[in-house]
């Protein structure tokens, strides 16, 4: 019954932050919402990993977070040096 109610938080809150990330005011704006929606995601897959006893979902969860994690860091630098790489 928990799992259930916060998995309907949790997707309306990754909704609203989609929204965000599309309509974000600034591209700053945007890169945090675009973080927070992969922490949302992440959430999501573990809770979902929880509900269905899918203890591989867990190893989906690692990746991705560490993929949100890379791909923010990799946008922020674009933002500010205009490149990704040296």
């Amino acid at each position: 019954m928990i799992i259930n109610l916060a998995l309907a938080i949790v997707s309306l809150s990754a909704l609203l932050v989609s929204l965000r990330v599309l309509r974000g005011p600034s591209w700053g704006d945007r890169i945090m919402a675009f973080d927070f929606l992969g922490m949302n995601l992440v959430v999501l897959f573990a809770l979902l990993a929880v509900r269905t006893k899918l203890m591989a979902m867990l190893d989906a969860t690692v990746l991705l977070s560490l993929l949100a994690f890379l791909s923010t860091i990799a946008m922020t630098r674009y933002l500010l040096l205009g490149r990704v790489m040296k």
